[in-house]
This record gives C-alpha cells, sequence and structure tokens, in this order.
C-alpha cells in the first residue's frame, strides 16, 4: 500500500490526538510506548485514516492495552 505524505493540516491533528491520549493516560512523550502511539497514528493517517475522532478512539484503545 502507497502512504500519503502528510500535510501540515495532517500534522497538526496528529499532534492533537497524540497530545490529549499521552495526557489522559500519563504517557511520557519519550517513552517507547508513545513513540508506538506515533508511529501507529502516522501510519493509519497516511493509509487514509485522517478523523479524528477515528484517530482518537485508536489512540485510546492503544493507550488502554498497554
Amino acid at each position: 500500500m502507497i502512504r500519503k505524505p502528510v500535510n501540515p493540516d495532517q500534522l497538526n491533528l496528529l499532534q492533537q490526538v497524540f497530545d490529549q491520549a499521552c495526557a489522559e493516560h500519563r504517557i511520557d512523550k519519550t517513552s517507547p510506548d508513545a513513540e508506538a502511539l506515533a508511529l501507529i497514528l502516522v501510519n493509519s493517517l497516511q493509509k487514509g485514516s485522517d478523523d479524528k475522532e477515528k484517530l482518537a478512539a485508536l489512540a485510546e484503545a492503544l493507550a488502554k492495552s498497554r
């Protein structure tokens, strides 16, 4: 599957979702858990999932499963 480049608006969206998940679940942004979360969010967005609610739900599920 071809991954699309991330544009500035999408990057802002990813940052918001990532920051919210880290704050809510007390994830240190420099931790391996945070790195994995960020990679999965970017991957999902590049594959076409650019809906904030869907990304937030994914981040929530990932944070709870750690």
